[in-house]
């Protein structure tokens, strides 16, 4: 335990020693175009398994950049892009990727459009996850917020629609409607999902795609200052992968989620210094699978739930705190939470330090029962002869951004 912290404790002043000026906004001079950017270097150490991604006892295969640049076109147009890259262990390999790219058109305050490649609205923070600076914690909680689904779950390619409204003197609404679909490959974090099911051979499925993804968000902004509600719901269609048979490997097994929800109700809550929210998730669906002629069409649901409370205060301009219990939970088997491999219970406890305006590093401990969604793929080792029922997560991370 005490190597671990002092390794913590390195990690942090080798950020702070590679502290460099910045600034928090970039515009370019002669022009209404904006440009941002972010990278953030980071440590990981699990105590047991590897969760959320390969450690090998301890790597610095933990980082994320990002560069943005964006444009208005008149009074109403706005057109803007990002690209992103990530490692987190074995996942995203530091490949650059079109996070997000949109052409936005503001109608008026009840109604835009925006369409490309637009942000996932996902219940508080779906469409911020890559906003490290806003919040003290190293991981947003996986019992809703997945890091190992960033690259399935930030953004679409599609068109939504989007407004605000008010209701009498002190209510007003926030709604965003989508449709699009998600491009997916087999190298992506969602493929452990089905490759740590033991129905593929080791090497894994070989092909991932969707029909589309749809759905909406409504925010309700309350008369109490600093009080939102908000409630999501979006479903995809068709999820379908193909690969290697486990039981036979020249035959190959499909499988399909005709329509796969995601129902989510959030609540944030600002009030001076500190910070309070909770979400609960359902994911639901039925999934079918087929390897003709070794196995005939069979079907089962998939479906589990999420939950979480988090606190955060800030302590003067410098530090913030920040903790939250999470829960996940197996809905499928006939007793619900009965052994680990059917629940995850995450607590976690942060620590953030502004170093200046444009460089943030956070330390983190979470201290984890249970093993459900911790898998067992090529890309996250976890083999049943090594793996415990409790497990801690240590991360350190500093993010540059302007």
């Amino acid at each position: 335990m005490h190597t671990k912290i002092r390794t913590l404790i390195l990690s942090a002043v080798i950020g702070l020693a590679s502290a460099i000026p910045g600034r928090a906004a970039i515009t370019i001079d002669g022009t209404n175009v904006q440009v941002g950017g972010f990278f953030s270097q980071g440590w990981l150490d699990g105590t047991n398994n590897n969760f959320p991604t390969s450690d090998n006892g301890g790597t610095w295969d933990f980082r994320e950049e990002g560069f943005n640049a964006s444009t208005t076109v008149g009074s109403h147009l706005r057109i803007g892009a990002q690209i992103f890259a990530q490692k987190l262990g074995n996942i995203g390999n530091d490949q650059v990727k079109l996070d997000w790219a949109d052409a936005d058109y503001n109608f008026s305050p009840l109604f835009g459009l925006r369409a490309g490649r637009v942000k996932f609205p996902k219940g508080l923070y779906g469409e911020a996850l890559d906003l490290d600076m806003v919040r003290p914690f190293v991981f947003l909680p996986s019992a809703v917020y997945n890091p190992v689904l960033r690259d399935f779950s930030s953004s679409f390619n599609g068109g939504m629609a989007y407004g605000s409204f008010n209701v009498g003197k002190s209510n007003s609404f926030d709604y965003e409607v989508f449709y699009g679909y998600i491009p997916m490959t087999p190298n992506e974090g969602v493929a452990n999902f089905y490759n740590s099911t033991g129905l593929y051979t080791a090497s894994g499925l070989t092909g991932i795609k969707m029909n589309s993804t749809e759905g909406g968000q409504l925010t309700w902004n309350t008369p109490i200052s600093g009080l939102k509600a908000v409630y999501s719901y979006s479903f995809f269609s068709d999820l379908r992968t193909d690969g290697p048979f486990a039981a036979y490997a020249p035959v190959n097994l499909h499988t399909n989620i005709d329509r796969l929800t995601y129902t989510t109700y959030s609540v944030e809550y600002l009030r001076d210094a500190w910070t309070f929210a909770t979400e609960f998730q359902r994911t639901a669906g039925n999934v079918s699978y087929e390897a003709p002629p070794l196995l005939p069409t069979v079907s089962n649901g998939v479906n589990w739930t999420g939950w979480y409370v988090s606190a955060a205060r800030r302590l003067g301009e410098k530090w913030e705190l920040g903790s939250y219990y999470g829960v996940l939970q197996d809905d499928v088997n006939s007793v619900p939470g009965s052994t680990p491999s059917q629940y995850q219970h995450d607590l976690d406890f942060s620590v953030r330090y502004n170093v200046n305006d444009h460089m943030i590093v956070k330390l983190e401990c979470h201290d984890i029962d249970g093993t459900y969604q911790v898998f067992n793929t090529a890309q996250i080792p976890n083999p049943a002869s090594k793996l415990k029922n409790h497990s801690e997560v240590f991360a350190v991370k500093t993010t540059l951004f302007f």
